[in-house]
């Protein structure tokens, strides 16, 4: 035996309808406008943070000249060729305190 309630399939009915529906009850004109407005993020670096990355950046080139000059050094180290200036090395030495001791 089937009991059936013709009030209650209109209330399920009702109910159903209403969840099918959108919820954005926007104008379809409104829609339109906000389908063709192009959609984008941003993002705000700080002044501290774009100067970290161009150092960065320029830490992960190496000028070429550099590279030449490590090469005789090398060169020069396992040949023994390499002399060390004991007046260079002092000057920068007592420089460098100074620049410390303000």
């Amino acid at each position: 035996m089937k009991i059936s309630n013709p009030a209650q399939t209109y209330i399920n009915q009702t109910y159903a309808n209403k969840t099918s529906q959108p919820a954005n009850t926007q104008t379809p004109a409104k829609l339109e406008k906000a389908s063709d407005e192009a959609v984008s993020d941003t993002l705000k670096i700080s002044p501290t943070t774009r100067d970290l990355q161009k150092i960065s950046a320029a830490m992960e080139t190496e000028p070429t000249d550099r590279t030449k000059r490590v090469a005789d050094l090398k060169q020069q180290v396992q040949t023994n060729q390499y002399t060390i200036k004991a007046e260079q090395v002092a000057e920068k030495m007592i420089g460098s305190l100074m620049d410390e001791m303000g």
